[in-house]
């Protein structure tokens, strides 16, 4: 199978994991229906020119060294590109998440604002603020930064 080959495995249409991390990053950019597109295109986050095409995206990235690694942006700031992009497993993205920022009170506030408006699951609330899932859940039940 080439990468960006969609093959069928038992009937149902299954593209590598390469293709795929390609369409969810363009997604999040570009769909405006995306469920982070308010954390990536709509914050100014855009895929680079070269990478509307899936074989320079590949070419420059090559294969995730095995299924734990995603696609992961070294400066949260800046946009998809081959200068700030790598295959990450989950202790490596620990070291690239803003998470030596200190979690502040005003960004407990902002979290459980954005989550009761809906939408956002702890994973996404977990990206954004650049902290673990289950410190998410902790501000959001209010047994940390429950000060008000």
């Amino acid at each position: 199978m080439k990468h960006g080959e969609i093959r069928y495995v038992n009937g149902k249409r299954v593209a590598s994991p390469e293709y795929r991390s390609w369409q969810m990053m363009k997604n999040r950019c570009q769909n405006p229906k995306s469920e982070c597109f308010s954390y990536y295109g709509g914050a100014g986050i855009i895929v680079c020119d070269d990478w509307e095409s899936f074989d320079l995206f590949l070419q420059d990235m090559g294969r995730r060294p095995s299924l734990r690694h995603t696609l992961e942006r070294v400066d949260a700031r800046d946009n998809y590109a081959p200068h700030n992009c790598i295959w990450a497993d989950k202790a490596r993205q620990s070291q690239n998440r803003p998470g030596f920022v200190k979690l502040t009170m005003t960004l407990a506030r902002q979290m459980r604002a954005i989550y009761a408006a809906g939408g956002h699951t702890y994973a996404d609330l977990a990206a954004l603020f650049g902290i673990g899932k289950s410190t998410v859940g902790k501000v959001l039940r209010k047994e940390t930064w429950m000060y008000e």
